[in-house]
């Protein structure tokens, strides 16, 4: 079966443009790619936390708390980061787990931040980065 020019000039038409806006696609993409490397900081926060990851049992279940504001883009981003970097371990996003991670982003006087939720500091790792553990009920 033999296409008329105009059919083939038609499909040799669309092969061009499909391939060119590929190109295309990709040159625009990679530039993107280059200027906004990494928007969350997922790199820099895994190395942040990979002192506490080591300490924390990969089946640990760690209750979480942060000075960020409850519901916001900053809150929201900083705990799936933190998910994502200390998986297999799950994070509950309450103080009441036997250990909770605390990621913080400003200076505070930590200890004083966990007794208000009945937790003792287990041990600062430095950078906003804290582990406490709950209080014993007397």
């Amino acid at each position: 079966m033999r296409f008329p020019l105009r059919a083939n000039a038609g499909l040799g038409a669309a092969a061009v443009l499909s391939i060119w806006g590929a190109i295309a696609y990709f040159g625009f993409e990679t530039a993107f790619n280059e200027q906004n490397r990494d928007p969350y900081q997922t790199a820099a926060q895994a190395a942040r936390l990979a002192d506490l990851r080591a300490s924390v049992p990969e089946d640990a279940v760690l209750g979480y708390l942060t000075d960020l504001e409850p519901g916001s883009l900053a809150a929201s981003t900083a705990f799936n980061v933190a998910q994502y970097a200390l998986a297999p371990r799950l994070l509950m996003q309450d103080a009441g787990q036997a250990q909770v991670f605390g990621n913080f982003a400003h200076p505070a006087d930590f200890a004083a931040l966990g007794r208000e939720h009945g937790l003792r500091v287990e041990r600062d790792f430095g950078a906003g980065v804290v582990l406490f553990r709950k209080e014993a009920r007397p």
